[in-house]
């Protein structure tokens, strides 16, 4: 093991000393497949292993890696914030939406994942017992890196467009109400994780029926795509717009108290009003309920349990009706306090 060791330290020393055309390569899992990749990638000078993740701090490849001098990480966005990377080689077991919503996160880099990761680890380790059989080790890397190379090639962009395809509303382009129920699930987790501030938006147009009716269902799809634009075009990178159903859209704001999310919901309720009409010129006007998700300065009763989707959604829904049956075109807000973490500091302000 340690010979094992120094040899994989010293090729990935010499990958990192060969800088044209060297991939930047994140290693996210420290199972048995991102422990064969880093043994097998470390190898070519064509790569460079910049780091690896795994929440797991027993995972074994983040051993290897410590040993090897190469950075290991608690959370991939960890390792993307802290340099540069060219491909990321996803070798755990998420579902196919989380990992789509990790490559819209982190567009600059190739996501490789699912089944291309897995395939790309299994050739590896065959290619690691053919060497063991005696072929030389130069011919061996250079047919190592053309397989990966066409494997990226060919089968991540028809992945991605397949991908795109299952996850997005037809109409709108926004995303689907199930992806917006695992991102929920997963900013929810991630809030609960870190005592960070988590905020949702329910949007809904007001008189919706009264476009349709009068003017027909295709004018209607003009406002709903229309609006969709514009939900979109008012959300950062790391937010979600979804069609949740008909014309009501749900947005989830990581990291945004309640105070900015109902800044951002009176904002975007003021914009529609200004730019959405229908065909014979009158104004469309929009409706939201806000809920935002924060930490208690002291510790609540114990037996709290983590909010759920469903539960966060209701609070959000509600304010969405408080705001319709007080005159519609307006905001309504509400507060969610849970309990934090004993011992712990409060909550940063955002």
């Amino acid at each position: 093991m340690i010979n094992e060791q120094r040899r994989f330290t010293a090729m990935n020393k010499h990958a990192q000393d060969t800088t044209d055309g060297v991939k930047k390569v994140g290693i996210i899992g420290g199972g048995r497949g991102g422990t064969a990749l880093l043994q097998t990638l470390g190898r070519l000078p064509q790569v460079t292993v910049v780091g690896i993740c795994d929440i797991n701090p027993q995972a074994p490849a983040l051993d290897l890696a410590k040993a090897s001098g190469i950075a290991t990480y608690a959370e991939m966005e960890q390792l993307v914030d802290a340099q540069p990377v060219d491909w990321l080689i996803n070798a755990t077991n998420r579902s196919v939406s989380q990992r789509h919503i990790l490559s819209h996160q982190f567009s600059n880099a190739t996501l490789i994942d699912g089944h291309i990761a897995e395939l790309i680890w299994q050739i590896l380790l065959d290619f690691e017992r053919a060497l063991e059989s005696g072929i030389d080790e130069t011919s061996l890397n250079g047919l190592k890196w053309t397989l990966i190379q066409r494997i990226v090639d060919t089968a991540q962009p028809v992945q991605r467009e397949l991908e795109y395809i299952a996850f997005h509303d037809p109409l709108t382009d926004l995303y689907s109400r199930q992806m917006l129920l695992e991102f929920s699930e997963r900013e929810i987790s991630s809030a609960y994780r870190h005592e960070r501030h988590l905020s949702m938006v329910v949007v809904d147009i007001d008189h919706f029926k009264r476009v349709n009716d009068t003017f027909g269902h295709d004018a209607g799809d003009v406002v709903l795509k229309e609006l969709a634009d514009l939900l979109n075009g008012s959300c950062r990178r790391s937010d979600m717009a979804a069609r949740y159903g008909g014309e009501e859209f749900v947005v989830i704001l990581p990291n945004t108290d309640l105070p900015s999310a109902t800044t951002w919901a009176e904002r975007m309720r003021k914009k529609i009003a200004r730019s959405l009409q229908t065909p014979d010129g009158t104004r469309v006007t929009i409706s939201l309920g806000v809920a935002g998700l924060e930490f208690a300065d002291e510790t609540l009763p114990e037996g709290t349990t983590p909010l759920s989707f469903e539960a966060f959604f209701k609070q959000a829904d509600q304010m969405l009706y408080e705001a319709k049956n007080t005159g519609r075109n307006r905001v309504a807000s509400t507060r969610i306090t849970v309990r934090h973490r004993a011992n712990s500091a409060p909550p940063p302000t955002h």
